[in-house]
């Protein structure tokens, strides 16, 4: 684990991807956050009254669950390399709860349920912190700082919760983007190796028709679709073929204003952490 000087460091547990990708010989940094993350959660929900009766298959997860006014934004706080793979700390703000109130700092791998990660509150600033400074008793604030390893498009995904009060928010270290003319598309891992992926197109006309061409592997369908009233479309895509265990997808939009694609490894040695 790294210290410093007042701050918490989470070492977070990566995708299902990211395990196994550090699974090789060697005490890579990777391997070691692998072996620390188990005992820091079960420590947090042994230890924290605010992990009962919050239970991985009771946390309805994404941000269409933020109470009423509330953000969570997920701030960049440094990168290093270690082992060759690159780490990266961020920091949480949180706008729109109460302040007085415990909370539970969650995340959620790609491939993983929601874990537990540490007990939590939020500063006079917004800043989520494990202690809140008290100087009428000499108590210094205690930042969370969470340092994390990532793949291509691989999401990081944070929630702050307490009962009622919840909010959620997420980050792409490494995103898989492409921006012709208008339009921009993107795409989020959403299953490991990419068995899944989140398709995000924006800069569209508002409403408008337009064409879709896929092609995975040995597989490929041309279809319309419909931009929303904002001018985006969001998909989720399974670019699995049955028989090969891996290939590419290729996604690319034809509309009025733009034509825009990407290309997407999959399968087998497709994820790799950066």
């Amino acid at each position: 684990m790294v210290v410093s000087n007042n701050a918490t460091n989470r070492e977070l547990p990566a995708s299902t991807d990211s395990q196994k990708e550090a699974s090789g010989s060697g005490p890579t940094l990777y391997n070691f956050l692998a072996m620390k993350t188990p005992i820091a959660l079960f420590v947090c929900c042994v230890l924290s009254l605010a992990c009962l009766g919050q239970t991985k298959d009771s946390v309805e997860w994404g941000e269409k669950f933020n109470s009423d006014g509330a953000t969570l934004v997920v701030k960049e706080a440094g990168r290093n390399r270690a082992n060759g793979q690159t780490v990266i700390t961020y920091n949480l703000f949180v706008s729109g709860l109460p302040k007085d109130v415990e909370y539970t700092l969650w995340a959620r791998p790609v491939g993983s349920d929601p874990q537990a990660v540490a007990d939590a509150f939020i500063n006079k600033d917004g800043l989520v912190v494990s202690v809140l400074s008290d100087a009428a008793h000499n108590v210094a604030e205690d930042p969370i700082n969470l340092k994390v390893v990532a793949g291509h498009g691989e999401p990081k995904q944070f929630a702050v919760i307490a009962g009622r009060y919840r909010v959620f928010g997420q980050v792409v270290p490494f995103p898989i983007a492409k921006t012709t003319g208008p339009c921009s598309i993107s795409v989020t891992m959403m299953g490991q190796n990419y068995s899944a992926v989140s398709v995000t197109v924006t800069g569209l006309q508002s409403k408008e028709e337009f064409q879709i061409v896929q092609r995975s592997g040995s597989e490929g369908a041309q279809t319309k679709a419909t931009a929303a009233e904002d001018g985006t479309y969001r998909t989720l895509v399974f670019p699995f073929v049955k028989g090969q265990s891996s290939g590419k997808l290729k996604f690319s939009v034809t509309a009025k204003a733009c034509a825009v694609s990407l290309e997407v490894p999959w399968g087998q040695g497709s994820y790799a952490i950066q």
